[in-house]
């Protein structure tokens, strides 16, 4: 979908599990990272596994994802733009990625 008709600007998609919640409490920072920006974002909080919730987010229309895996560290993040590969981009990059894209 175009960016000005989706429902969600990004979706950020942290893996979860019941034992470990840092991934959750990275993407609740982003999250305010995002609003601050004016980016409309939504936090996929479930425990499914990565391609469930890409799937989900791909079928609503959310053309942006942002991916918290095992291997995500605070500086730089896995971001996806839908039906390209994912490319490794620093919050503010991410940042001005979306707001370029909302501008055309």
């Amino acid at each position: 979908w175009p960016i000005n008709v989706a429902p969600y600007e990004c979706a950020i998609l942290p893996l979860v599990s019941k034992n470990d919640k840092t991934n959750l409490e990275k993407s609740i920072n982003i999250f305010k990272k995002l609003k601050d920006k004016n980016i409309d974002a939504i936090i996929d909080d479930t425990e499914e596994n990565f391609s469930s919730k890409m799937k989900k987010f791909n079928l609503i229309g959310v053309p942006y994802q942002i991916l918290l895996g095992k291997e995500s560290d605070d500086e730089m993040l896995e971001f996806k733009k839908v039906g390209e590969e994912s490319s490794k981009l620093k919050i503010e990059d991410i940042i001005k990625t979306i707001n370029l894209k909302k501008e055309n």
